[in-house]
């Protein structure tokens, strides 16, 4: 496995599940595969892909996501702190991510029926970053 390392910052980045495969950390697994990526509370765009990050805080730590691939993105320390992390330790669902998860679930609910356009959740994506930060 090769870990993307930025040399200026040492932040990592890892691909989808690369993460689990460095930990073995099937809670975190998870969290970040159920109940992240659900919206963009984050400026970074994903250095692989291009696509807008999500900001998760777990044990202490912020994690971005993308949105569009689940690559992860950690600054200099965060892999071992996560790595430190208790493995069987639930992580604890904030209110505001309860809120978040129910309007994802509300949406998916919602685009049932609807055509499947390959361009539908760029669109929403790109709508939600212009009306955050435009």
């Amino acid at each position: 496995m090769t870990i993307d390392k930025c040399p200026m910052c040492a932040g990592v980045f890892l691909d989808k599940n690369e993460l689990l495969r460095i930990s073995g950390d099937f809670q975190l697994n998870r969290y970040l595969r159920d109940k992240v990526a659900l919206d963009s509370d984050s400026q970074l765009v994903c250095p692989h892909c291009g696509g807008i990050m999500d900001l998760e805080h777990i044990a202490g730590v912020g994690v971005e996501v993308c949105l569009t691939c689940f690559g992860l993105w950690l600054d200099g320390g965060e892999l071992a702190a996560l790595k430190d992390r208790e493995n069987s330790a639930p992580i604890p669902l904030t209110p505001k991510k309860h809120e978040e998860i129910a309007r994802a679930e509300e949406a998916t609910r919602g685009r049932r029926g609807r055509s499947q356009n390959p361009f539908a959740r760029f669109d929403r994506v790109l709508g939600e970053f212009a009306r955050r930060y435009l």
